[in-house]
């Protein structure tokens, strides 16, 4: 699979978030957790984690903490160029996470339909941290008939 240079530059600065937002984690006794960031048309990269309540309605996707840094920056205007989404597994699995249906559409309303998705998976070992698997999507893959509110006249 084939990155482009911002692509590249994203997935290194996620790779190196992954690996510091987790040491700081697990210090205060949390637990590896599905992370997102995005690289907006400004270049401006964007961390987001997931964010887990007691109630399942209040959690927040990683992909959608991240869009909000976005917007807070940059505006409603702001759009998303590339973003990354990384989920903690016990071992390689045959396919990465992807973003849930509510966050494919946030991406879809804050990005183009060429917006990149990449999925990794990352594994913490012993002494190292690997990323075994990635995979590149478009939104639009991913999110082939998006909700379009229809106009009234």
């Amino acid at each position: 699979m084939a990155y482009s240079t911002d692509e590249k530059r994203l997935i290194e600065h996620a790779k190196k978030a992954i690996i510091d937002y987790n040491a700081k984690r697990k210090t205060k006794g949390g637990i590896d957790t599905l992370y997102a960031f995005l690289m907006s048309d400004s270049g401006s990269i964007y961390d987001g984690a997931c964010f887990e309540t007691t109630i399942s309605n209040a959690n927040i996707c990683a992909e959608r903490h991240a869009i909000a840094n976005m917007v807070l920056a940059e505006t409603y205007k702001a759009t998303i160029k590339h973003i990354v989404v990384a989920d903690p597994v016990p071992k390689l699995q045959k396919n990465c996470t992807t973003p849930c249906g509510t966050c494919r559409h946030v991406i879809w309303t804050h990005g183009t339909k060429n917006t990149t998705v990449i999925c990794i998976q990352y594994i913490q070992r012993k002494n190292s941290w690997e990323f075994p698997k990635m995979e590149k999507h478009t939104i639009k893959e991913l999110y082939p008939y998006p909700f379009i509110k229809v106009e009234w006249d």
